[in-house]
């Protein structure tokens, strides 16, 4: 029987202790993820978990990238 290694991996949070959402992106301003993701944490698979990383990666990239106002 194969065993599911997925199971066993542990994600880190990307919380930094830095808890201020940002209103013009609905952010928060330390682990950059929304409210949504913020709240379900600590009930989502790795594969959701992972998911979320990647697209912390993404939205900084794209502010990075952002032309200043």
């Amino acid at each position: 029987m194969r065993k599911n290694f997925q199971n066993e991996i542990s994600v880190p949070s990307p919380c930094i202790s830095l808890c201020q959402m940002d209103a013009p992106t609905g952010l928060c301003k330390g682990c950059w993820r929304t409210i949504d993701e913020i709240v379900a944490w600590s009930t989502i698979d790795v594969a959701a978990k992972q998911a979320i990383w990647v697209d912390i990666a993404q939205r900084r990239s794209d502010i990075a990238l952002s032309p200043a106002p």
